[in-house]
């Protein structure tokens, strides 16, 4: 299989996309006001028109100056900026744009703050003001993996969860192209709230280098939907069993490494007559001591499953979790009185990588090729430039 791969790789060629990544920032706060604190002393602020085209240079900043902060407000259907006690006037879009190589800015938003590489592009879109990142892939790449699992050392992980999240990128590259943007900045997309700048960043840059370009893909050279989650509970799920449509490679497992780390097991009380009164209510059945019964014999032990079974009905398992807010799909009921104790298994949807998994593989002395082929089925990496994204 893997020289099928590189054979058809070498002939593969798909549409040329910059890789510059546009993703969307604090996407999930309603946004009318934002700080921006270039980090470089010397930037470009520049007025757009409706369509995000160049119009005018606002201010070009040649050296350091003692008041840099930008502040950038919805003005109806338009943006104002000030810099101190100074308005430089409301315009269509704005776009900050560093002149140094090695761009850096902060901001301040929804009383959060951050910091990213790349340009800025400020606008306000579908009433609210839309703050979009415009960086390097790479870069972008280095912040998804301390956004999504930096907080210890696994540099084996960092280097898969690199992978991973390059081929998320490029996978999904048009997901929000009619919104002017790639990616959004959480977990609908990749989680991203800063570039990599704690504690691990110097081993995730180290990782993101490692592993420059490189994607995963499938027999045909495509990029792989390269989706991953918490914990699997000690069992991943096939793509059909969280969504709808099977997917080859994202096929169920044993997952011995995902067992008794991490996010590995969780428990939620909820009300016994809201659970029952859904579960009865999605099945077309009445509400009886037969029901119930059958929910309280649930039995995941011999496996993982995607429905929970009654009367020659089903209902798929997905439902009940995001009805009742659980941490993932494998669990089982106990009647506690007045109320229903779940204890369950695993965070996330189950589908692909375990990140908690993957990282017990890395303190057990497996590498990222390993990490990979062990979640993936028949897939391969491959490098982009080989994939005609040049």
């Amino acid at each position: 299989m893997r020289s099928l791969i590189i054979l058809i790789c070498a002939i593969y060629s798909i549409e040329a996309i910059a890789l510059d990544i546009k993703v969307r920032l604090f996407s999930t706060h309603s946004l009318s006001e934002v700080n921006v604190t270039p980090d470089t002393s010397a930037y470009f602020l520049i007025a757009l028109d409706k369509k995000l085209r160049p119009i005018d240079t606002i201010l070009d900043i040649y050296q350091e100056e003692k008041e840099r902060k930008l502040s950038i407000a919805k003005s109806g259907n338009d943006v104002k900026v000030r810099r101190g006690d100074k308005d430089y006037g409301t315009y269509s879009g704005l776009l900050i744009i560093s002149k140094n190589h090695n761009r850096q800015f902060r901001i301040d938003a929804a009383r959060k703050y951050r910091a990213y590489y790349g340009d800025l592009r400020l606008r306000v879109y579908g009433g609210e003001l839309q703050v979009v990142n415009i960086v390097d892939l790479e870069m972008y790449v280095g912040g998804v993996v301390e956004s999504e699992g930096g907080h210890l050392l696994n540099p084996e992980y960092f280097k898969a969860q690199a992978v991973l999240a390059r081929t998320f990128a490029l996978k999904n590259w048009n997901k929000h192209a009619s919104e002017g943007y790639n990616l959004k900045d959480d977990v609908s997309s990749q989680v991203y709230f800063s570039k990599a700048r704690y504690q691990y960043n110097d081993a995730i840059r180290e990782a993101v280098e490692c592993t420059k370009d490189t994607v995963l893909v499938t027999a045909l050279c495509q990029p792989i939907l390269g989706v991953f989650h918490a914990n699997s509970g000690g069992q991943t799920v096939g793509a059909q069993d969280a969504w709808r449509e099977t997917i080859g490679y994202l096929g169920p497992r044993q997952d011995s490494f995902s067992h008794g780390v991490g996010s590995y097991s969780w428990e939620k009380t909820v009300d016994k007559k809201s659970f029952y009164a859904f579960i009865a209510s999605s099945l077309g059945v009445p509400n009886d001591v037969r029901l119930q019964k059958a929910i309280l014999n649930f039995d995941q032990t011999k496996g993982r499953k995607a429905y929970f079974e009654y009367d020659g009905k089903k209902l798929k398992l997905t439902r009940i979790r995001f009805k009742f807010n659980l941490r993932s799909t494998f669990f089982k009921v106990d009647d506690k009185g007045a109320e229903l104790l779940i204890t369950g298994y695993g965070y996330g949807h189950g589908v692909g990588l375990s990140q908690d998994g993957a990282m017990e593989m890395d303190r057990r002395g497996y590498n990222y090729r390993e990490i990979l082929h062990f979640y993936y089925d028949e897939v391969d990496l491959e490098s982009i430039q080989r994939l005609g994204l040049d």
